[in-house]
């Protein structure tokens, strides 16, 4: 499966407004996804960043799309390595969108996928 494809499965992410109306968001979301090489991640991204990312790219599809990509960008290193680069990623972009002065981290672990 393709990068978009694993991307993809996280376009339902942010519920409709008449589902936040009545139900709370979860603290954070959590993705998991095999990279090419074959690593098995999970990332939980902290709530208040994915919305910020998705209120910068457009919608929680692009959100997923552009977290998975910066995974993969640095896929073979750590994974201490790839958090540090994923979180310095997110950053660097919200920071030039003007948002999240204070970031909660991005956390990413490796996983056992269940299919």
């Amino acid at each position: 499966m393709s990068h978009i494809q694993d991307a993809q499965r996280y376009q339902r992410l942010l519920p409709d407004v008449g589902q936040r109306a009545h139900f709370p968001a979860p603290p954070s979301v959590t993705m998991e996804f095999t990279t090419a090489s074959g690593k098995p991640l999970m990332v939980r991204v902290p709530r208040s960043v994915f919305d910020q990312l998705c209120l910068h790219l457009g919608n929680a599809h692009k959100a997923g799309c552009w977290i998975t990509v910066r995974c993969c960008e640095v896929e073979t290193l750590s994974i201490e390595t790839i958090a540090r680069y994923v979180n310095m990623m997110a950053k660097t972009k919200l920071h030039h969108a003007g948002a999240m002065p204070q970031m909660l981290p991005i956390e990413i672990f490796s996983s056992t996928l269940s299919n």
